[in-house]
């Protein structure tokens, strides 16, 4: 074994985290409470879309069945659903003076689900975006579910603390070696659970300068992933079926006590892109 599949063996027993992986197909569900990614989204008879303090309505993007989910570690309720919601302006419901302020994104958590209701239900009260491609989910999508585990992207508010635990200088390795390393670190895709994948800065991280986080707001304790939400091409590689910004991905974080109370009222939602 090479000095560098070493080093790699070491980084992945040191940062390995179960996550659920899901995967995606282009097929709309029969039925409006299916788990799904975009498209329309799951309405109680009694309940309208959610929107922003000053009327705006959000826009759905993903949601889950909690009773489907592989057995997983993740402590999320045993039972009903997920749902999730951004405001679709320039900048996909980002409040960088808060990412904790649940105005322009929500997560909505339904103890039960109707199956009563029908897709001809919503259309009569969800709007769409105005324009088709401005949702970054631009299909509705199928989605299954798979028990894994992922690694810590290099992104990652702690990174640098592992690399000292390994006592590594990336500096010290080859080109080869180092494309090597960032290429099997930095596990792209969609997850509930587990590691985020951070393309630029960790949001959570204390040490950011007022640049990326103005108000200096503090997320450390949001360590439980709800969602990560990546782009994604077609299986023919030929169109993007998901799209955040310029190939980036989204997450959505909860604390560890919030979600032991199933108080989703105050999730962190974040979104990079290259």
């Amino acid at each position: 074994m090479s000095s560098i599949d070493e080093l790699l063996e070491r980084y992945r027993l040191l940062t390995k985290k179960e996550c659920i992986h899901i995967k995606t197909y282009e097929q709309v569900p029969t039925y409006v409470w299916e788990s799904k990614f975009g498209g329309l989204p799951y309405l109680p008879h009694d309940a309208q879309s959610p929107t922003t303090q000053d009327g705006k309505q959000l826009h759905f993007v993903a949601q889950y069945h909690l009773d489907v989910l592989p057995k997983n570690k993740v402590g999320l309720p045993s039972k009903g659903m997920l749902q999730f919601w951004v405001l679709m302006d320039d900048v996909y419901g980002i409040d960088n003076n808060n990412h904790a302020l649940n105005d322009k994104h929500r997560v909505i958590y339904y103890e039960t689900v109707d199956k009563t209701v029908t897709r001809e239900d919503v259309e009569k009260k969800y709007r769409h975006p105005d324009d088709e491609y401005f949702n970054p989910v631009i299909n509705e999508l199928s989605i299954s579910f798979e028990i894994g585990e992922n690694y810590m992207s290099f992104g990652d508010r702690d990174f640098g603390k592992v690399l000292q635990q390994l006592g590594v200088d990336l500096e010290q390795l080859s080109d080869e070696e180092q494309n090597k390393f960032w290429l099997t670190v930095n596990v792209e895709g969609h997850f509930i659970g587990g590691h985020p994948t951070h393309i630029q800065q960790d949001i959570r991280d204390t040490r950011l300068s007022e640049m990326i986080n103005p108000s200096q707001m503090d997320y450390s304790k949001y360590d439980i992933l709800l969602l990560q939400i990546d782009s994604e091409l077609n299986e023919a590689c030929t169109k993007d079926i998901i799209l955040w910004g310029d190939c980036g991905n989204a997450h959505f974080y909860i604390t560890k006590d919030d979600l032991a109370q199933c108080d989703f009222s105050k999730v962190m939602y974040d979104w990079n892109c290259y």
